[in-house]
């Protein structure tokens, strides 16, 4: 019962710990109310990863030569393609999580409302690797 709260607790927080972040290093100071005021829309998630089937044991090991004459007669393997599943996009988090979405997976979105000011001087975040 407490599972939904922490799990719509987790996707905001991280959410607008996120956005400041990201302010931060466009050096935008927010203003002192902003984390407060942040909308979030159109949250995208992965889709939900589809269970492979259990590999079944091979038999016994062919003779060495027997392997190399069955070899040299298959046409060589194609490669598979396989094709990235889209992900899912939803207007609310609310609906991102009752889709799937699971604290620790990825996310996107899209903040509104961010308010602050652009720091001209080199006050900001700088980074990393970025030590002179």
């Amino acid at each position: 019962h407490i599972m939904p709260t922490y799990v719509a607790f987790a996707m905001d927080e991280c959410a607008r710990e996120a956005t400041l972040e990201a302010m931060e290093q466009n050096k935008v100071r927010p203003f002192q109310d902003a984390r407060e005021e942040f909308f979030f829309d159109t949250i995208s998630i992965p889709p939900p990863v589809k269970k492979g089937k259990k590999k079944k044991k091979k038999g016994k090991k062919k003779k060495k030569g027997s392997v190399a004459a069955d070899a040299a007669d298959a046409p060589p393997p194609e490669p598979e393609v396989v094709e990235e599943p889209a992900w899912l996009t939803f207007e609310t988090m609310k609906e991102a999580i009752d889709a799937g979405w699971k604290p620790g997976q990825s996310f996107s979105f899209v903040a509104r409302d961010c308010k602050g000011q652009l720091m001209k001087d080199d006050t900001g975040a700088t980074p990393i690797g970025d030590q002179g």
